[in-house]
């Protein structure tokens, strides 16, 4: 699972998997759902905010907040508008290229990507660390992976989160917890979730929030190609190594 969950927050030793597991055949029945839900769009637009702890020098961890409006035409369109700590960001995919665009710094940098979305992320994240929040979300394989690095997955009922009653679902293994909310409606689709790391050596907690949902919008081609503003530097970018 080379994405959110495990590429950005996830280091875990192999004896974790050892351990007895605890699987909830209704967790997996609504985590399926939900990815089959996904998997059936042909577009999508939607809000994500986040938070997480970073490392601070006098409080030990500081919160930081970061707002996303995303947009993806399967198989091979994507655009993510984010305004947060590292400023305001443009990620503009066309099937061809990926464009990263600082609106804050005017400057922007494009490579060759893959042909699909989802190998797009993936290749981005490995090769220069580009990271795509709540992108595990739309991987086909998502409980799958869950199933994998989990040693526990439970469903815990029914709860209001956010305006909406939502499916509580949990995962857990020695190092990490994993709780994810899921509306229960017709749609079934993520609303909430939230990763807490249990190694004092990594950053406590991960939230993440849904909001806004639009499936199968008609969405202008022009969005997902890049144009560069006037004055706009074209900057290297360096693949991170390995």
């Amino acid at each position: 699972m080379k994405k959110l969950l495990l590429a950005i927050y996830l280091t875990l030793p192999l004896s974790s998997f050892a351990q007895e597991r605890d699987i909830d055949s209704v967790a997996v029945f609504i985590l399926d759902h939900m990815s089959a839900v996904i998997g059936d769009m042909e577009s999508c637009s939607y809000n994500l905010s986040t938070s997480s702890d970073t490392p601070a020098a006098k409080v030990k961890y500081s919160k930081e907040y970061t707002d996303n409006e995303v947009y993806m035409q399967g198989p091979d369109k994507m655009l993510v508008h984010q305004k947060g700590h590292k400023g305001h960001r443009g990620f503009f995919y066309n099937g061809e290229f990926f464009t990263h665009y600082s609106y804050s710094e005017n400057n922007y940098t494009t490579v060759h990507a893959p042909d699909d979305i989802i190998t797009m992320i993936d290749s981005m994240n490995y090769n220069y660390g580009v990271e795509f929040p709540a992108a595990d979300f739309f991987y086909p394989t998502f409980t799958d992976d869950l199933l994998t690095h989990f040693d526990t997955l439970m469903y815990l009922g029914t709860k209001y989160v956010n305006g909406k009653d939502c499916f509580h679902i949990a995962a857990s293994n020695e190092n990490q917890s994993v709780q994810i909310w899921i509306a229960n409606d017709a749609m079934n689709l993520p609303v909430k979730f939230l990763i807490t790391n249990k190694k004092k050596e990594l950053a406590p907690q991960y939230e993440a929030t849904f909001s806004d949902w639009e499936i199968n919008p008609a969405l202008p081609a022009t969005i997902f190609e890049f144009t560069p503003p006037p004055g706009a530097r074209l900057i290297a970018i360096l693949p991170k190594p390995h």
